[in-house]
């Protein structure tokens, strides 16, 4: 008997029946262990935001407080060199006049302080980045020698006795005082702003790392009861230590961004204040000093200067006693004595002003340039030296705020970033054995 196979080709495949999965892909979320699991997820994302947002702010706040201290102050600090710089080169020049034969220290007093310009526009010009302010700079820069050529030429003048001498030097002066002085102000404060700027914008609050670390341990909080009364345990010890971690996070970049917050706002509502002040007192001062000197010059507008002259004092005695009488202002005691000093240079000027009213210039020369107690340049140099001993205290000062407000942030970046990692693995570790208990 033969028995035939069919080919295997011709034989009926099996088929299978296909089957629904017995529950949807979501469902292991609602179970206990998926919200466990859940729940040690988010947290890990929040630990991991927490330790990107601080990390970010604080980085940043470096970098502004560098900014400053590297760039923006000695900017803003060159830009006052050249303001005050090309005031003292207006002051002795006046006063060089006055003298008839000039003084050899008055004129080396000119000769330094153009130096000293010259020198300062040359480093601002490698800081600025601005256009406009860069064309600020660079007229600055022509004007001033426009202004030694007219200087130069007045001297020569002088030097030979004709009177046209004079007419040079007023020529100078009005060119100091109109066009160079007031863009050299305009320049220093710009530069000034910035520092401002810059220094307000690293005492900002820091609302992202506010919310998102008080969201880590809201919900930190939230996870450790809700795991509570699912396991029936009290404490979860991963939990807990995830949140300390945290806790010191938020003790140590608390802390050390209040204090850095608190050394920038004092570094620029005290110091850049007081430097500010200070500043424009020297400027004013100078200024004054100028408008002395030439109202003994130019005899035909002594009374413009006079005027100019007296004004200037008196808003000098308004901001010293603004100075004086701030409780923050920083080392007043070299001040103390510049109202009396400014009172002994007014004096004199009016004794000045007497001379020349009888015609006696030569007696109203001596007091403007003698050297006698109650004398007009003994009491000016001492109040210049004064103002100039403030300027590089409050320099000082503003310096040393923002290097304490930098120094203060070093190493929470890299501590801050420790701990929230530090914590997301504390919280892993204290979820899984309550995972492990679920099969």
């Amino acid at each position: 008997m033969t028995v035939e196979l069919a080919h295997p080709s011709t034989e009926p495949l099996a088929q299978r029946t296909p089957t629904e999965p017995a529950h949807p892909w979501w469902w292991f979320a609602n179970t206990t262990p998926g919200r466990i699991m859940t729940i040690g997820a988010i947290l890990a994302l929040l630990g991991i935001l927490s330790a990107f947002a601080i990390s970010s702010t604080i980085n940043e706040r470096q970098h502004q407080l560098t900014t400053v201290l590297d760039h923006t102050e000695p900017l803003a600090f060159t830009a006052g060199q050249i303001y005050t710089t090309l005031s003292v080169a207006d002051a002795s020049a006046s006063t060089a006049f006055v003298a008839g034969t000039e003084p050899r220290p008055v004129r080396q007093r000119y000769e330094q302080a153009i130096t000293d310009a010259a020198v300062a526009v040359t480093r601002a010009s490698s800081g600025l980045t601005d256009p406009p302010m860069v064309e600020l700079l660079g007229r600055i820069n022509a004007q001033l020698a426009v202004y030694t050529g007219l200087i130069e030429t007045a001297r020569t003048n002088n030097r030979v006795g004709n009177p046209v001498g004079s007419s040079y030097l007023s020529e100078a002066s009005a060119l100091m005082q109109d066009k160079i002085l007031p863009d050299a102000q305009r320049l220093y404060e710009t530069t000034s702003a910035r520092v401002d700027a810059e220094t307000t914008a690293s005492a900002e609050i820091p609302a992202p790392v506010i919310i998102v670390v008080t969201a880590t341990l809201g919900f930190g909080v939230f996870a450790h009861r809700w795991l509570a009364r699912r396991t029936r345990r009290r404490v979860n010890i991963g939990l807990v230590a995830g949140g300390l971690a945290i806790a010191v996070m938020i003790g140590w970049v608390g802390s050390a961004l209040v204090v850095s917050t608190a050394g920038s706002r004092t570094a620029k509502n005290t110091a850049a204040d007081s430097l500010r002040l200070v500043t424009n007192l020297a400027i004013t001062a100078q200024q004054a000093r100028a408008d002395e000197t030439l109202s003994l010059i130019r005899r035909g507008d002594e009374d413009v200067r006079k005027r100019s002259y007296y004004q200037r004092v008196e808003t000098m005695r308004e901001q010293l006693d603004e100075y004086l009488a701030r409780k923050d202002s920083v080392d007043k005691s070299g001040l103390f004595e510049a109202d009396q000093l400014l009172e002994k240079w007014r004096l004199a000027d009016q004794r000045i002003n007497a001379y020349m009213t009888v015609g006696n210039y030569q007696a109203a020369t001596q007091v403007a340039l003698g050297s006698g107690e109650d004398d007009s340049t003994p009491a000016f140099d001492k109040l210049n030296n004064a103002l100039n001993q403030g300027i590089l205290e409050s320099r000082k000062q503003l310096r040393q705020d923002i290097l304490s407000a930098r120094r203060v942030l070093s190493g929470t970046t890299v501590g801050g970033a420790m701990l929230s990692v530090g914590a997301a693995f504390a919280v892993a570790l204290g979820i899984w054995p309550r995972m492990s208990e679920y099969r």
